[in-house]
């Protein structure tokens, strides 16, 4: 039996070539890797005495998993996300759970920006148009219709990390921010030039609602029929966080009947997303502006993202407390 210390990996995008370029100390380590939708009872089969568990940050670590394996010592989530993870049972095994809060702040930001602007400047249609050969049309029609992001108030819903660094990109651009929280945060609001208003508010006078929340019972389908009927008709819905935020089928008849004007999602719920999801069918297709939930996950972030996880390990393995304990 080896002597190694052995992590494991249940990841939907983390493989031997990626985890070991990045970590290279990973080759004094027994490790296994197992895709994230794989049964608890073939983790605990062939990794029985793992100690480290590095999982997807939109994977499940269940009870049945942490209790049957006695020799766990750390859940590292890979991202910002765990949900999936069974924090009352690891609680009762003394496991310790971690994620990698501020990883990707800077990322995320630029796809918010990134979606608000592809709503602002019809940019899907406008390509689709190109290919149609119908660039003329198109120019008619956002010609003095566009607007420019310095005439809109952007609206974050939740004020962490990355609402934060969202603030301070769209502050280049000149656009009025509101944000609303469980608790205003008056001492930040001068240094990122923002204002505070409740969630009512902030949802009617917004012309983009962007949400940056975390997923638990109290936020799930936060956005729902009566949560998009105050939205102004030429709003927008922006979606950089969790997909399981938003009512999929009220975010779809806000579409279809002309509710709201559009939305930018990264995030749709259930992942993976099929092409059968409701917020995919072809009569919503010319409102929206996606990206396949990759707004985390840049070259930077992904780097930062395992050296963080390691460096977690080793703070256990040398029992110094780990960082960005959840649990």
């Amino acid at each position: 039996m080896s002597s190694k210390r052995k992590i494991t990996f249940i990841s939907s995008v983390t493989t031997p070539e990626r985890a070991y370029e990045n970590i290279p100390e990973l080759k004094d380590f027994d490790v296994k890797f197992f895709q994230m939708h794989e049964s608890s009872k073939r983790v605990i089969s062939e990794a029985p005495d793992t100690e480290f568990i590095i999982a997807d940050a939109m994977g499940r670590v269940d009870g049945e998993l942490i209790s049957s394996l006695k020799s766990l010592k750390l859940i590292q989530s890979e991202g910002v996300g765990y949900q999936g993870i069974d924090l009352e049972c690891a609680r009762r095994c003394g496991v310790t759970v971690c994620n990698n809060k501020g990883i990707n702040d800077t990322a995320v930001a630029e796809c918010t920006v990134f979606l608000i602007l592809a709503c602002l400047k019809n940019y899907e249609n406008g390509v689709r148009a190109m290919y149609d050969g119908k660039q003329i049309e198109a120019k008619k029609a956002a010609f003095g219709v566009t607007r420019e992001l310095c005439e809109c108030t952007v609206g974050l819903v939740g004020f962490g990390d990355i609402a934060k660094c969202t603030a301070r990109l769209l502050n280049a651009f000149g656009a009025r921010v509101i944000y609303t929280n469980r608790t205003r945060k008056a001492e930040l609001e001068k240094e990122y030039n923002v204002e505070y208003a409740d969630l009512d508010t902030l949802i009617e006078s917004s012309d983009f609602v962007s949400l940056h929340l975390a997923s638990c019972e109290e936020t799930r389908n936060t956005v729902n029929a009566s949560f998009l009927s105050k939205m102004k008709k030429s709003a927008y819905l922006i979606n950089t966080a969790r997909g399981d935020l938003v009512d999929n089928e009220a975010l779809y008849n806000a579409l279809k009947n002309g509710e709201i004007a559009g939305a930018g999602l990264d995030v749709i719920s259930p992942e993976p997303v099929q092409a059968d999801n409701i917020l995919l069918s072809p009569d919503i297709k010319d409102k929206l502006a996606l990206t396949p939930h990759i707004a985390g996950i840049t070259s930077l972030t992904v780097k930062k993202l395992y050296r963080q996880c390691f460096e977690n390990i080793i703070r256990v393995i040398n029992n110094e407390q780990p960082i960005n304990i959840v649990l």
